[in-house]
């Protein structure tokens, strides 16, 4: 009912809201999910995960990484439910939520694809006049993020011939 795409490098994301006959396309500003409140949320959860008495000591803080991934995806989704309206309180209200992560190896190289795809979600089964706007937001958002992804595979391409890279090595160097 909603779709989440979610572009990792930029600071706004697209989300479809299917939940009525015509899809609401509608692009929102990561500041308006991520402020004060969301920050302090994580802050409470990431505490009390830490302080979480176990048997096994080791395990829980190697555990811990898991814990706070799942803890902040969890606050984020509710912040973007409640940004979006969505009653959060009652569960049975919630709505199906999709989250598409547009970034990676399948937007740098099947860019049309994706974008061609973005577009058909956020049309559903009637094209309208109105789509023309979100369609050229969305072909920004997806030119955005693939120079940005373009940009940091030429940094690390850089630091990979200069080997200040540890995603990278060398098999023989010699530094004499």
């Amino acid at each position: 009912e909603i779709q989440l795409c979610i572009f990792p490098h930029l600071q706004e994301f697209l989300v479809i809201d299917s939940r009525q006959n015509d899809p609401d396309v509608l692009f929102v500003k990561t500041d308006e999910i991520f402020g004060e409140d969301f920050y302090r949320a994580v802050e409470a959860e990431f505490s009390e995960a830490l302080r979480c008495s176990s048997k096994f000591p080791f395990s829980h803080l190697i555990n811990l990484p898991i814990a706070i991934e799942e803890a902040v995806r969890d606050i984020a989704m509710t912040f973007i439910l409640e940004r979006l309206g969505v009653p959060v309180e009652q569960e049975e209200a919630i709505p199906t939520v999709v989250v598409y992560v547009v970034s990676g190896g399948a937007l740098a190289t099947h860019t049309g694809k994706v974008l061609e795809g973005l577009q058909d979600l956020a049309r559903g089964d009637s094209p309208g006049a109105d789509g023309d706007s979100w369609e050229v937001r969305i072909s920004d958002l997806v030119e955005r993020e693939t120079a940005i992804l373009q940009e940091i595979n030429d940094q690390q391409v850089a630091e990979a011939l200069k080997g200040d890279s540890p995603d990278y090595f060398t098999l023989w160097e010699s530094r004499n």
